[in-house]
């Protein structure tokens, strides 16, 4: 049988979608097909890019009525000839019965049933796009814009997960509202709404569980550990970053994170040892990450940020060391990003309060509690260096300090819209 070049012409002047520029594949083209042929008959059928090739090699010139329906209405095609499909031609001799459309074999059925889809390819991307997009904005946005979208695109997932798709795009899904759910568990800590938080962290674990992302699954302990820390549950705290240590697989972001947090948690406990050797940790593992995500995203431990986590932890164990860290901070964030900086302000006061310069710890506190960047999630940072100054509120700078935390929080006054932005930074 000579080849059918119509029909593979056909498929090559049809547009694909997941490679734009370039024609269909036999494989797009039998998803199609398959789509087309339920959506008309409510009939699942296991056609695959074997079968199109069987046609386009002419191995098959008269598919079965449901294929060629179903062919013209996906390629636009007026009728069978434009597809170079001909009948059969008895010419009054016996005629060899055409092969079934598709086989009855249960095993081959079974592999093209896994293929059968109404997920288009181009939806999963475009989710998966738009959840990075997101965890790059993080840092920069208000958090509750970031929670409108992240719990719109999880809808979006959700929807999709509730209709046909192939085991490959029902993976790339989970992990999609994975992701979205550790970033709404996130959001929803700096504004405070700790059940909310809760429940979104326990379904990023169950969709780590469910699309066997190990590494997902170490994100929701480190958004526990986090969140341990700003109760000031520090026992509780240690405990949740080594267990979180202990399942992240090595060379991942949440490796870093998990250890960088630990040492924050030791640093409360009094424990330096530990502090130093998961600082040290942190560090090794920063160039190790793997994963291919810039270093703007909210899951990529951004190596810069290690100086910050170590001017914390110094500043909490006391060691005289952390002055010239968080001074460092503190220097290389003044033309930067808001929230780091108002961080490093704290960090530097609480070192300076404890070394006798009251006045110069107090100013800082007072520039981060104005600078707008403070949320739930870190108010009670500039709280605690209030605490730490109560004995020298005859100071003029302290005493300011303490009007600003006079109910527990930072004055809004010269907040820009009343609100700040993202603040996993404590």
């Amino acid at each position: 049988m000579p080849p059918n070049d119509q029909l593979r012409a056909a498929r090559a002047a049809h547009p694909s979608v997941r490679a734009p520029g370039r024609g269909l594949s036999r494989a797009e083209l039998a998803e199609m097909v398959a789509a087309e042929v339920f959506r008309s008959t409510a009939r699942e059928v296991p056609i695959d890019a074997h079968y199109i090739a069987k046609l386009e090699r002419g191995v098959i010139r008269w598919p079965c009525t449901e294929y060629r329906e179903a062919l013209r209405a996906v390629l636009s095609a007026t009728d069978d000839a434009a597809l170079g499909f001909r009948p059969p031609d008895h010419g009054g001799h016996a005629v060899a019965p055409l092969p079934p459309a598709y086989p009855s074999d249960g095993l081959v059925e079974l592999a093209a049933r896994a293929e059968v889809t109404d997920v288009g390819g181009a939806a999963v991307e475009a989710l998966e796009e738009v959840t990075d997009l997101l965890a790059r904005a993080y840092a920069t946005s208000p958090p509750d814009v970031v929670l409108a979208q992240v719990r719109r695109r999880a809808a979006e997932v959700s929807t999709l997960l509730d209709q046909r798709a192939t085991l490959t795009q029902r993976r790339r899904l989970l992990v999609t509202g994975g992701w979205l759910a550790l970033l709404g568990a996130t959001v929803l800590v700096d504004l405070g709404d700790r059940h909310a938080a809760a429940t979104a962290r326990a379904a990023a674990a169950s969709l780590g569980r469910e699309a066997e992302h190990i590494e997902m699954t170490a994100w929701a302990v480190e958004i526990a550990t986090w969140t341990a820390l700003i109760d000031q549950d520090w026992h509780r705290a240690a405990r949740l970053a080594a267990d979180g240590e202990a399942l992240a697989p090595a060379g991942t972001s949440a490796a870093v994170q998990l250890a960088a947090q630990h040492a924050r948690a030791a640093a409360r406990l009094g424990d330096g040892a530990t502090v130093r050797a998961r600082l040290a940790r942190a560090e090794a593992g920063v160039d190790r990450q793997s994963g291919g995500r810039p270093r703007d995203h909210h899951f990529v431990f951004d190596g810069r940020k290690l100086d910050g986590y170590t001017a914390t932890s110094l500043a909490w164990l006391g060691d005289p060391a952390g002055e010239r860290v968080a001074r460092e901070v503190a220097e290389r964030y003044a033309p930067g990003p808001a929230r780091r900086l108002a961080t490093a302000r704290i960090d530097l006061g609480l070192i300076l309060a404890r070394n006798g310069r009251p006045d110069e710890a107090a100013h800082l506190g007072v520039l981060a509690a104005d600078s707008g960047r403070l949320v739930a999630s870190n108010t009670w940072r500039v709280t605690e260096l209030d605490d730490l100054l109560a004995p020298r509120r005859d100071i003029a700078e302290v005493a300011e300090l303490h009007e600003r935390c006079g109910d527990g929080r930072p004055s809004a006054r010269d907040r820009p819209g009343g609100g700040g932005a993202g603040s996993k930074t404590l």
